[in-house]
C-alpha cells in the first residue's frame, strides 16, 4: 500500500469527531450514499474533519455550532472519479488547465501516463510538470515511462532515451505508482533483456506495470502477462475484453477522442455478466474540446449506465477499482471513515449529473463551475522550444519520386473513424514526370513525417493514406504519439510545406493550409504538445480548426488525433515514422512501392 497523500488533520481528531467528542467541520446529511464497498445505495450522513472523512452514518452527534451542514436531500453521494490511464498532453492544454476543465465534472484523480512528455522533454520535463500538478486540487498520480524511445532506432529517430537508472530513480518518486504502458511489446515477446529489467524494477518496488497489447490474444497475450504486465487499455473487441478479464488482467475500458471502445467492451459486464471488479475506465487520449463537451470519466460512467450496467457498479469501476489497482485505496476510491473527502453530490444518478464537487473536504465546484482559483504556470524556455528542424522544408520535399512509368502500385496506410489503429492496403496510382500522384477520387492523399528534434537533416518520410477525405490543402501537426515528430497530410506540395514551416514558427501545434494560405492554426508550444492559454481559448482554436478541416473535405470526428496516430509507432498495425512505413507487427520498414 502506497502512502502518497499527506494531510493536515490528525487521526486523533478523526477519532474524536467519530465519537462525538469534537465537532466536525462539515456534515453532509440526508443524502443517499453510493456504497462502492457493499454495492448498496443507502441513507447516510458523512462527517468531515479537515481533508478526511471521520464518520459515515447518522451523524447528528458530530454537529456543533461551527459545523457547516450541507443538506443533500434528494441527492446521491458518490466518491470522486479516477481516470486509470490518461495522456494529459493529448488534451492539448497544461496540467493546470486540464484540472480546471475536469474537476467540475467530478473527476478528482487521474493516473498520468507520462510517455508523451518523456519522449520530448525527458525526466526533467516530467519532474517540472508533476510539480505543476501538485499545485492543483486534482490528484495526479503518474507512471514512469517505459518506452523512451518507444521503438527500435531502426524504425524511428528518438529525442530522448531513458536508462535503467533513470527509470529506477523515477520509480522512487512518491507520486509514481508504477511503470508506464509497456509499448515495446514485441521486445517483451522476444525476451529483450532491457525491457524485462525495466519490468522487474517496478515489480521489486511493489509498483504496477501497465500494458499496451493491441491485438494480442492466445499465446502472445499469455506470454505478455507472464512477463509481469498487469493491465491493458488497448482491447477493442468483446472477445479481447473477455480474454483479458479471464486471464486476471486489469481491463481498462477506453473512450477517448479517436478510440471509442466502451460500447463494445462494456458488454463483457452488461451482457456477459463477467465480474467487473478488475475493470477500470480511461480516456487515454482526449482533446480539450471533447472533454468540455462530453467530460472525462463521468462520460464513461454515463455511457456504462445507459448500456445496462448497474450505477453502483459503474461508479465502482470509476473509483474503487482503479484506487485498488494503484494501491491508493487506503486514501481514495470510496466514502468511508479515514479516507480523503473527495465526494460528489449527484442530482440525477441515471445521467450522472454532478451538482457539487468536494475535494479534500472543501467545495471546489458547483453546477459545473469551479469556485476556487488555480494560478497559471509559466515554463522555462527549453520546454517551449522543442521544434528544431535544421532547415525549412520545401515543396520538393513532398515530391514522391519513382522510376516507374505511367502508374505504380503502392502501400497505403488506411485510417478509421473513432479508432487509432491503421492497416495496410494497396492501390494503383498515376505517375507523371517521375512523380507518384495522390488520387482524391480514391481518397488517397500524401502523408509525411518530418523529424523535428534536430537529430537529422531532417528525415522526411513519405507515404500515402486513405480515410481523411481532403479535397484540397494540407493539415500538419507536431503531435504524433509516442515519439512526436511532425506529421502532415495533404494533396498539394506547396500547402504541405507551408503548413509544416508554420509549425516551426509556432514552436508546435496544428496548422491547416490551402492554396498557399494558412486557414487556421493552434499554437501548442509546451513540448510542441500543449497550449499555454486558458482551456477556453484552446477550445475556440480547435473549433475553428475543425470547421476549417471540414471545409477542405475532412469529416472525421477527431481529424487531428487520427492524424497524430497515423505516425504512432507503438500501435498496430501499419504506421509511418520519420524513417518510413512500418509494419508494426513484424517490426520492420516497408518500401513505399510494392515490389
Amino acid at each position: 500500500m502506497l502512502n502518497l497523500i499527506q494531510t493536515a488533520v490528525s487521526r486523533e481528531d478523526l477519532v474524536s469527531v467519530a465519537l462525538g467528542k469534537k465537532d466536525a467541520d462539515i456534515v453532509i446529511e440526508n443524502g443517499q450514499l453510493i456504497d462502492v464497498f457493499s454495492g448498496e445505495i443507502r441513507p447516510a450522513d458523512v462527517a468531515i474533519q479537515g481533508e478526511r472523512i471521520a464518520f459515515v452514518g447518522e451523524a447528528d452527534h458530530t454537529i456543533g455550532e461551527k459545523t457547516q451542514v450541507i443538506d443533500a436531500k434528494g441527492l446521491f453521494l458518490s466518491p470522486g472519479l479516477m481516470d486509470a490511464h490518461v495522456h494529459i498532453e493529448a488534451s492539448m492544454v497544461t496540467p493546470t488547465e486540464f484540472a480546471r476543465a475536469v474537476l467540475p465534472r467530478g473527476n478528482t484523480s487521474v493516473n498520468w501516463e507520462t510517455l508523451w512528455t518523456a519522449n520530448v522533454l525527458g525526466v526533467e520535463g516530467i519532474k517540472l510538470l508533476l510539480e505543476e500538478c501538485n499545485r492543483t486540487p486534482l490528484k495526479f498520480f503518474a507512471t514512469a515511462a517505459e518506452g523512451v524511445p518507444c521503438a527500435s532506432p531502426d524504425l524511428i529517430t528518438s529525442a530522448q532515451e531513458f536508462s535503467l537508472d533513470d527509470l529506477g530513480r523515477m520509480l522512487e518518486w512518491e507520486q509514481i505508482v508504477g511503470l508506464g504502458e509497456v509499448v515495446l511489446f514485441n521486445e517483451v515477446l522476444k525476451n529483450d533483456p532491457k525491457v524485462h529489467q525495466q519490468i522487474q524494477l517496478a515489480l521489486k518496488r511493489g509498483k504496477t506495470v501497465d500494458g499496451s497489447s493491441p491485438g494480442f490474444k492466445g499465446r502472445n497475450l499469455n506470454a505478455y502477462l507472464a512477463a509481469g504486465i498487469q493491465s491493458d487499455h488497448e482491447a477493442i473487441t468483446l472477445d479481447e475484453a473477455m480474454e483479458r478479464i479471464r486471464l486476471g488482467m486489469r481491463l481498462v475500458i477506453r473512450e477517448g477522442s479517436s478510440m471509442r471502445n466502451l460500447t463494445e467492451l462494456i458488454k463483457a459486464i452488461a451482457e456477459k455478466k463477467l465480474n467487473s471488479r478488475r475493470c477500470c475506465f480511461c480516456v487515454d487520449d482526449k482533446d480539450i474540446r471533447e472533454i468540455a463537451r462530453e467530460g472525462l470519466i463521468d462520460d464513461l460512467v454515463r455511457k456504462a449506465i445507459k448500456a445496462g450496467v448497474d450505477p453502483v457498479v459503474a461508479i465502482q469501476m470509476a473509483s474503487l477499482n482503479p484506487a485498488e489497482y494503484f494501491g491508493v485505496d487506503r486514501d481514495l476510491g470510496g466514502i468511508a471513515p479515514g479516507r480523503i473527502a473527495d465526494i460528489l453530490l449527484i442530482d440525477d444518478l441515471e445521467n450522472f449529473s454532478v451538482q457539487t464537487v468536494i475535494v479534500n473536504g472543501k467545495i471546489i465546484a458547483r453546477q459545473g463551475k469551479l469556485v476556487t482559483e488555480i494560478p497559471p504556470r509559466t515554463y522555462p524556455q527549453w520546454m517551449v522550444n522543442t521544434v528544431r528542424l535544421r532547415r525549412p522544408v520545401a515543396p520538393d520535399d513532398f515530391v514522391f519520386k519513382t522510376d516507374r512509368k505511367r502508374e505504380t502500385q503502392v502501400h497505403v496506410l488506411k485510417v478509421f473513424r473513432e479508432q487509432i489503429i491503421s492497416v495496410e492496403e494497396r492501390a494503383t496510382l498515376t505517375v507523371k514526370n517521375g512523380e507518384i500522384l495522390p488520387d482524391i477520387t480514391q481518397d488517397i492523399l500524401k502523408i509525411s513525417v518530418i523529424e523535428r528534434h534536430g537529430k537529422t537533416t531532417p528525415n522526411i518520410a513519405k507515404g500515402f493514406v486513405r480515410g481523411f477525405g481532403l479535397k484540397e490543402g494540407a493539415i500538419a501537426s507536431s503531435i504524433s504519439p509516442d515519439i512526436h515528430q511532425i506529421v502532415v497530410v495533404g494533396i498539394n506540395n506547396i500547402d504541405m510545406a507551408k503548413a509544416v514551416n508554420r509549425l516551426v514558427e509556432l514552436q508546435g501545434g496544428i496548422a491547416i493550409c490551402s492554396n498557399g494560405e494558412i486557414l487556421g492554426e493552434s499554437c501548442l508550444p509546451v513540448g510542441g504538445l500543449m497550449s499555454q492559454e486558458p482551456y477556453e481559448r484552446a477550445i475556440d482554436d480547435l473549433e475553428v480548426l475543425s470547421n476549417v478541416a471540414k471545409e477542405i473535405g475532412c469529416d472525421l470526428p477527431s481529424p487531428f488525433m487520427t492524424l497524430a496516430f497515423s505516425a504512432c509507432p507503438t500501435l498496430t498495425e501499419f504506421k509511418l515514422s520519420d524513417k518510413g512505413l512500418i509494419d508494426i507487427c513484424a517490426g520492420k520498414l516497408v518500401a513505399l512501392e510494392v515490389e
